[in-house]
């Protein structure tokens, strides 16, 4: 698609705004934003550019409201789609109610729907009439759980993230993909890299028996398997096995698995997050009971 404009000036409400896709190449406006999520979300970025980008109004340097743009290509059963989805939504205390938000929202949308298979977003539960006022609708996400499995004689050796190496290593078996999954993200090593180096550091693995590298938590006692890429003839119960510590142990899968015969499918629900889908475009969620793997939310 042709690239959309930056740095231009907007009038909302009486008050003018610059306008900016390309926060990455002025430190200021990259500083501000990072000062406005640590506050707004608790997070901050090394970088932004490329698949993960930031669309902010800003007032005298200073970023006053942002919606983020994250491309992510997705294969459903090895059909590729390019998805957008809308993160990082926020608006500095002394800019709200001023059409901000909405404004970015429009103009985003507008942007990208005709250049896109998919728009959509996750939400907190204060924000859940916002947004179908620009044409997007909740929709329900199915999880799948994988009982009966019992550990292996070996186990999946612990990665450390603060070794380049292992880092490689992840991003080298995400690129051939995930043989388990029926819709799996691909090409966005920027969000990966994000997840293994942050969120997700303490929990990285790799099976070098079945050569492949797992991510995967332990939440108040239930193991999460949140990701496996790499090429492997292995039937899915026995790389788990690689992650299980009891017998006849119960793991929840952190993405939708091709072959679902005799796994456990529930309703995916994840405290104070909606899923939002555009009602623009495809949306294999209408037919088909997935979830957007645990690795993909921006």
């Amino acid at each position: 698609m042709e690239k959309l404009r930056s740095g231009f000036t907007v009038e909302i409400s009486g008050n003018g705004y610059v306008f900016s896709n390309q926060i990455g190449m002025d430190r200021n406006l990259f500083e501000s934003f990072n000062k406005l999520s640590k506050g707004t979300f608790g997070l901050s970025f090394e970088r932004v550019g490329g698949e993960y980008e930031p669309h902010v109004l800003a007032q005298d340097g200073k970023v006053c409201a942002n919606v983020s743009v994250n491309q992510i290509p997705f294969y459903h059963r090895g059909h590729r789609k390019l998805y957008i989805q809308l993160g990082t939504v926020m608006t500095d205390l002394d800019f709200r109610g001023k059409g901000l938000s909405r404004w970015l929202m429009e103009y985003i949308i507008e942007k990208w729907k005709s250049n896109c298979d998919v728009i959509y977003l996750f939400a907190n539960d204060s924000v859940l009439d916002f947004y179908p006022k620009f044409g997007f609708s909740k929709t329900f996400e199915y999880e799948y759980k994988q009982s009966g499995i019992n550990p292996n004689g070996t186990k999946g050796q612990k990665l450390q993230a603060s070794d380049e190496g292992n880092i490689h290593l992840v991003l080298e078996k995400y690129k051939q993909g995930n043989p388990f999954s029926a819709f799996y993200m691909a090409e966005n090593q920027g969000l990966l890299s994000f997840y293994c180096r942050g969120l997700m550091k303490e929990n990285l693995y790799y099976s070098s028996k079945y050569d492949v590298v797992i991510i995967a938590e332990n939440k108040d006692g239930q193991i999460r398997c949140c990701d496996i890429w790499g090429e492997t003839d292995a039937e899915l119960r026995d790389v788990l096995g690689e992650i299980s510590s009891e017998a006849e142990e119960e793991i929840l899968l952190g993405f939708t698995p091709l072959n679902t015969e005799g796994l456990i499918c529930q309703k995916h629900c994840e405290e104070n997050t909606t899923l939002f889908v555009h009602s623009d475009g495809y949306c294999p969620f209408k037919t088909n009971k997935l979830m957007f793997p645990i690795i993909s939310h921006a």
